[in-house]
């Protein structure tokens, strides 16, 4: 027995397919989106009005035209009515926030350092995002946050071993606070969002990303690959040397303990005048743990995404020697290890991407015209109320 299909579906996914045409900066006609996509003119008629009442879309004027005919109306993403908050917690030693347009552009930004080290406390999550709100003002369609760690599709934080975090409902928590429909995502999830909407991403890539720790992510034919657990691409804790040097989830050898970002800053620090050396064998060593995921799944394109000083020329050579020369057969042809050139914002603009997915279709589009009352953003800066629990 089938199952029957949902006009409210169809207009969501039209909506979807429509945005993510036109996403981030592309401007075409009614015309062209008809052309591209199959739909009737009819049919991107009626879409993009709506989509033009929300906010989502603004149209730019005529386009010139050489021949005989009307020209056609060009259409492009609004960024100047609303406004997203993300919140990025995979890196060491800060939290950043920020508010961004449509098309992932960071309009405001924050940054709160960690006192305790890389621990994140809820509450100070909470604030951040609170504090992000005053500064959107209105037209907020949406909150994100990146977390390193395992993330089930329903928002909730199964386990956060660099946050010190397990079964938080981040999702819901959020939702709750600031009645606001939200996004919670892995932070890796979160970069290859953005390099495969931003950047030179593929439909089949993975991303690797080095930064607190150590975590990867898979697309496969533009599907992301998420695991019976959710915890895909989890492979900082996987070992790769029984007897090497002491991890903090207890065991020894974890790929993190010779790869992320504070292990490495560490050694180099110890020793300086081994730097080629130390970053060229952690190459050396990713690119060996890469050989069999890569294999497995035929993917060609490999992106890491870090801190500049870690993830350069050297480590990159040396991991994109190793996974070639392990994997070399007669029927693949050369993998490509690069890095992801978006710089220290791709992981929030890739939850501003997840973000944009989910309310695109209508999830939680109900606050593009919400007013914060200026008499509480007032109040609340003055008795320090960080969370704004009246809005």
């Amino acid at each position: 027995m089938y199952a029957k299909s949902n006009p409210s579906d169809a207009r969501a996914n039209n909506r979807r397919l429509l945005f993510r045409l036109l996403f981030p900066d592309r401007q075409l006609s009614r015309a062209d989106l008809c052309k591209e996509t199959g739909l009737s003119r009819a049919t991107a008629t009626d879409v993009t009005g709506e989509m033009i009442d929300d906010g989502l879309l603004r149209e730019l004027g005529s386009r010139k035209r050489d021949g005989r005919g009307k020209p056609g109306t060009l259409l492009a993403i609004d960024t100047d009515v609303l406004r997203l908050i993300c919140i990025d917690l995979s890196r060491p030693y800060v939290m950043t926030g920020a508010v961004m347009d449509l098309r992932a552009r960071i309009v405001e930004r924050r940054e709160r350092v960690l006192d305790d080290g890389d621990r994140v406390d809820l509450d100070d999550v909470l604030s951040l995002v609170g504090q992000m709100i005053r500064l959107a003002g209105s037209g907020l369609v949406g909150i994100g946050v990146a977390v390193p760690g395992v993330v089930s599709g329903t928002g909730r934080v199964i386990s956060s071993s660099n946050l010190g975090w397990d079964d938080v409902e981040l999702r819901d928590m959020l939702e709750g606070e600031f009645s606001l429909p939200a996004r919670v995502d892995n932070d890796a999830n979160a970069a290859l969002l953005a390099d495969h909407f931003l950047g030179h991403g593929n439909p089949n890539c993975l991303l690797v990303q080095i930064t607190r720790g150590i975590g990867a992510s898979v697309l496969l034919n533009d599907e992301f690959v998420d695991g019976d657990d959710h915890a895909a691409g989890e492979i900082g804790h996987v070992v790769i040397d029984p007897n090497g040097p002491a991890c903090t989830c207890g065991k020894r050898g974890c790929l993190e303990a010779y790869v992320s970002a504070i292990a490495l800053r560490d050694r180099i620090r110890r020793d300086p005048n081994r730097r080629a050396d130390i970053l060229a064998e952690a190459g050396a060593r990713l690119g060996e743990a890469l050989v069999m995921p890569v294999s497995l799944l035929n993917l060609h394109d490999i992106a890491v995404y870090g801190p500049p000083d870690i993830v350069g020329e050297t480590l990159l050579n040396a991991c994109d020697e190793t996974v070639n020369s392990l994997s070399r057969n007669d029927y693949q042809s050369g993998m490509r290890v690069r890095r992801c050139e978006l710089g220290d914002d791709a992981t929030l603009r890739g939850q501003a991407v997840s973000v944009l997915r989910e309310i695109v279709g209508g999830r939680g589009l109900y606050a593009a015209t919400t007013q914060v009352d200026k008499s509480c953003l007032e109040a609340a800066q003055l008795d320090g109320c960080s969370k704004l629990r009246c809005y």
